[in-house]
């Protein structure tokens, strides 16, 4: 038995174990998430916060913009309506008679004045053609199957130019 007194059978505390160890790398771990978590939550109240602070300014942009209405007079409320009307569109000019004009024009006619009055609703247009039968054409162009379009062709008249006749032509035009 002397032999078994040598042989120590109980385990030293001091030392890790394999258990410790592996217990100690997911705590670290979990501390790593969380500390990374922490900080996307904190990323997400600061958005958060800056969407309330563009809703309350667009809220208040709002609310001064129904206050201006509703103070306005009538004349001032008029001259908004125009000026909201000839705001310029992505599709074409914005003002209804020039964008009529545009699709009836060809090469062939010549415009040398174009005057648009009552918010792109009328215009007057001063021009010039090689060939009388031009003008007719454009005015038909214009005319376009629209009953509500009113069409004019104020006077035309022929004048020579380097030996050539040039037909010069006054339109007024009203868009409804």
């Amino acid at each position: 038995m002397k032999g078994l007194n040598d042989v120590d059978f109980a385990r030293a505390r001091g030392g890790l174990t394999s258990w410790v160890a592996i217990a100690l790398c997911c705590a670290a771990l979990t501390g790593v998430f969380v500390s990374n978590e922490w900080s996307n939550v904190d990323q997400l109240r600061d958005e958060v916060e800056r969407a309330e602070s563009r809703i309350e300014q667009r809220q208040r942009a709002v609310e001064r913009e129904r206050l201006r209405q509703k103070q306005m007079t009538p004349e001032q409320r008029r001259i908004e309506r125009i000026l909201a009307e000839q705001q310029v569109s992505t599709t074409g000019s914005g003002l209804p008679v020039i964008d009529w004009i545009e699709h009836a024009w060809t090469p062939q006619i010549a415009l040398k004045t174009l005057t648009v009055e009552k918010a792109g609703r009328e215009a007057r247009i001063e021009g010039g053609a090689a060939d009388l039968s031009h003008i007719y054409i454009f005015v038909e162009r214009l005319n376009d199957r629209h009953p509500d379009r009113k069409i004019g062709l104020l006077q035309h008249r022929t004048k020579a130019e380097d030996g050539k006749n040039i037909y010069h032509f006054s339109l007024s035009l009203e868009h409804p």
